[in-house]
């Protein structure tokens, strides 16, 4: 599939305002739309099965809001224009009946009517010597048609979905939701023989594609094979429960001890060798929700041809003993950490950093929020709402509450061990939201003491050892996903966020984020933590270890043609089956399905208000002002949607309970794999697949360019040779975050994108596979800024949160299979709050069209051409 430059399965849009030239193969599975202001150009063929619209958008807008500067080539390669009277449909004249090409679910198109021209008198579609054609074969992948034969229809994005197992190796399988029941009260079973993926739908997903994946839940029976086939009971040792005790094994109520609340990757089984390696704690007390459990499992996975079941092995521990916390930074006169040789960031005599967390591939915390160059620092929220000159998250004073770290009165002058002298003189820290939940009198609830095991000491703004500081989970805030509508004509966003001069932010765009360290992944799987001279993983203790006598190492993972990485992250799905459920997003919430709302095509509105039960959850979000509306007593839910907020300093530094998570790629300029210039069949690529939405932060797969073309070619795309990875993100939804993106700066300035600036060139290479949201015709309720009711065209496939002044360089493929399902927010631009664009110099990557050059787990195409028939029998 990645041999297109672009392919829809539904209808294609373009609307550029500059110009916009990519390349490569063009074919849509629905309609395309043409249009553009300065400048569209194709170079290759461009075909759908449905029509061609070129004198109306697809929300019904004339060509005009845009202009008709469309240029295709001819035989010749000569650019020729596509006027907008050259569609093979047009909404005027009137020629016979209006085309009626709209299978359900797809929305209605503009009324239009088909071009006597098209195929006659001037045959414009001869013009471009076959070059743009309409009326021409569907292209379907083997799950569509399994689907087909079977009768059922299928949303393409079950490639991303995790599977449904009954048998695997261990004889365990999993549970899912059958869809009998609601959002509120689902249905949940174990999965059986009958209920299990067909091998053809098993075979397509990612989930089980060779490689490593990566599966989080509220529960352990939710985690892959973590039940018996018949649901009888939860196997003994599956995955890690980050949340309780140390161990990582103990389920339901825990009260935490001495060693504190939270899994410690070195618990039994630290890495061995020298140097010596100590990974942080999970800060526990960030991450636990009462009612609420949270579980990782990392395994291997590889297909068993012989016994034809998908092979999997848990790695878990293995992997976290590497760590899970984005590494303290050490800046010199800013901000130092103390304790366990933070400081000291010195790399050994094989060029290994040996500072702690240094190794870490899954991050789950991190200890600040580092901005950029050129930032200065952002206090989050503080009282008067300056810029600090300080690069970590402060104690903002938001509502008269400490996020952060802790400065203890009576020995604020003088150094401190957070974790030992202080026991006994701080009892609780300002309503105890450090580091643990509620603490507050006001809901009948005893105050708790701060779990002081997760303390580390600090020096911060060169200031004595006075500050005692917490790793806490990695949020940044989402403002397409966030705020309903951009016009402050139709909501005033300063009305609805503001308290006492400082914007709250809604939690529907709070972001929870899984961090992948590509750097130390590749390190890993190039063999550096493979024992010997080098530091090596646990050699016994784990699931893994006892299993292969053992410690894991790189030539564990098994590999096709590279390496698959699927994550999923279900941390508060409440009914369990992978969708945010609020397709409410016109209306404010209003409860009506509007056009373009029902992104599963089901035929109901699915708007999962209050998808957090229990009291407990309301009194630890609604306590002191820090969540608004208030939730009433009655209702002991708290309820996810464009009118509820919190302070962002809450947001920021705690983890949330809703189902609003990210997959995001970090330090991946340089990817694990190769191609092999001498021997093309050995390249090794590397695809990362999620069904939550994918946020790419800074370059990846890419470390510039060698010239500026229109656009620049492949081959121009730095590095070349054997590090030019073939490379490819499948996910819900995937948004590309500057090299200057801040997490810090998203919740200081959550709907001002000018306060958002990307001026630091990115780059980056890989082949896309995504979901978009909806285009309908225009109408009000909408999203307000520009192109309302549209879902921005193929030139905003890729997703964008700042404001852009340089160029984005990208190289790929752009395929858009589905709708989205999590990162379901309308499209928005033009409202000053979500994004400007960048100078999008994006080209299709040619060496795709090799097909050694392929990443790993592409999804192909497949039709049958019958030539004959013969009789074989008698």
């Amino acid at each position: 599939i990645f041999q297109f430059g672009i392919f829809y399965d539904d209808d294609m849009e373009f609307h550029p305002g500059p110009v916009f030239n990519f390349g490569g193969r063009v074919h849509s599975n629905g309609n395309i739309f043409l249009a553009a202001g300065t400048g569209l150009y194709f170079a290759s063929k461009v075909t759908a099965h449905n029509n061609v619209f070129t004198d109306v958008g697809k929300n019904g807008k004339p060509y005009t809001t845009w202009g008709d500067n469309v240029y295709v080539r001819n035989g010749s390669g000569v650019p020729t224009r596509v006027d907008h009277t050259m569609g093979s449909v047009l909404t005027n004249p009137i020629n016979g009946a209006p085309v009626t090409n709209y299978p359900a679910p797809l929305p209605p198109a503009p009324t239009a009517y088909r071009n006597a021209n098209w195929t006659s008198g001037l045959n414009f579609s001869g013009s471009y010597d076959g070059n743009l054609l309409a009326n021409q074969q569907t292209l379907k992948l083997p799950i569509k048609i399994s689907a087909d034969i079977s009768g059922q229809a299928v949303d393409l994005v079950q490639l991303l979905k995790r599977g449904k197992n009954a048998d695997s190796t261990a004889g365990t399988g999993d549970i899912w939701n059958d869809g009998t029941g609601t959002v509120a009260a689902p249905t949940i079973l174990p999965v059986t023989a009958t209920t299990k993926d067909d091998p053809i739908t098993a075979s397509e997903r990612y989930y089980n594609k060779t490689g490593i994946r990566v599966s989080f839940a509220d529960g352990k029976a939710k985690l892959p094979g973590c039940v018996t086939s018949a649901g009888a009971a939860v196997v003994a040792k599956c995955g890690v429960r980050l949340d309780a005790d140390p161990t990582g094994q103990v389920q339901g109520a825990y009260v935490a001890g001495a060693a504190g609340r939270g899994y410690n990757p070195s618990a039994g089984h630290a890495m061995t060798g020298a140097p010596a390696y100590l990974p942080t704690e999970i800060n526990g007390e960030r991450f636990y929700s009462p009612g609420k459990e949270s579980w990782i499992k990392v395994e291997t996975v590889v297909y068993n041809a012989a016994t034809q079941k998908y092979d999997t092995q848990d790695i878990t521990e293995d992997i976290l003993s590497l760590g899970v916390t984005e590494r303290a930074p050490d800046i010199a006169g800013n901000f130092t950490v103390i304790e366990n040789n933070y400081s000291t960031l010195a790399n050994d005599s094989l060029g290994v950093p040996t500072g702690t967390d240094s190794r870490s591939i899954i991050k789950l915390q991190q200890f600040m929020m580092r901005l950029p160059a050129g930032y200065g620092g952002i206090a989050i929220n503080n009282a008067a709402g300056a810029v600090a000159p300080n690069n970590y998250m402060t104690n903002s004073g938001f509502a008269g509450a400490t996020r952060n770290y802790v400065e203890p009165a009576a020995l604020a002058a003088g150094p401190l061990t957070c974790a030992g002298a202080l026991v006994g003189q701080i009892t609780t820290v300002n309503q105890g939201s450090f580091p643990n939940g509620l603490t507050t009198t006001a809901m009948g609830l005893a105050k708790i003491t701060p779990d002081r095991p997760h303390w580390k000491t600090a020096s911060i703004s060169g200031g004595p050892n006075n500050k005692c500081v917490v790793a806490f989970p990695i949020n940044f805030f989402d403002t397409r996903e966030g705020l309903f509508n951009e016009s402050t004509t139709v909501f005033n966003r300063d009305t609805a966020y503001k308290v006492g001069g400082n914007y709250n932010v809604p939690w529907a765009g709070v972001m929870t984020s899984v961090d992948i360290d590509v750097a130390n992944l590749k390190r890993f799987l190039a063999g550096d933590f493979d024992g010997g001279a080098k530091p090596g993983l646990p050699s016994a203790g784990t699931p893994f270890t006892v299993a292969a006598g053992h410690a894991l190492r790189s030539t564990d993972i098994p590999s096709s043609n590279g390496w698959v990485i699927y994550v999923s992250d279900r941390r508060g799905d409440r009914d369990f089956d992978g969708e945010y459920d609020m397709e409410d997003i016109y209306g404010n919430n209003d409860g009506a399905l509007q056009l373009g709302e029902d992104v599963n095509g089901n035929g109901i509105l699915e708007a999962d208000y209050l998808n957090v039960g229990g009291a407990q959850e309301a009194a630890k979000y609604s306590a002191s002002g820090l969540y608004s509306p208030p939730v009433p007593a009655a209702a002991p839910v708290v309820p996810v949607n464009y009118r509820s907020f919190v302070s962002p300093d809450m947001a920021a530094t705690f983890e949330h309970p809703f189902y609003r998570r990210a997959v995001r790629l970090v330090n991946g300029s340089d990817l694990p794999g190769f191609y092999d210039t001498v021997t093309p069949s050995n390249s090794k690529g590397f695809t990362v697949a999620s069904e939550n939405g994918v946020y790419v932060l800074g370059d990846y797969n890419s470390t510039g360019v060698a010239t500026y073309g229109s656009p620049t070619p492949a081959t121009d795309f730095l590095p070349q040779g054997t590090r030019d990875v073939p490379a490819s993100i499948a996910a819900d939804a995937v948004t590309v975050l500057s090299n200057k993106w801040s997490d810090a700066n998203s919740f200081a300035n959550p709907f001002t994108n000018t306060n958002r600036v990307a001026d630091v060139e990115t780059n980056t290479r890989f082949a896309m596979l995504a979901g978009d949201s909806i285009t309908t015709l225009d109408a009000t309720p909408n999203q307000g800024g520009q192109d309302t009711r549209m879902n921005g065209g193929v030139h905003n496939f890729i997703r964008f949160l700042e404001q852009w002044s340089v160029r984005l360089n990208y190289c790929g493929s752009l395929i858009n299979l589905f709708n989205a399902h999590n990162n379901s927010g309308a499209y928005k631009n033009g409202g000053g709050a979500v994004y400007n664009p960048p100078t999008r110099n994006w080209v299709f990557d040619s060496s795709f069209l090799d097909i050694n050059r392929i990443p790993p787990g592409t999804p192909f195409f497949q039709y049958i051409q019958i030539t004959g028939f013969q009789r074989i029998n008698n």
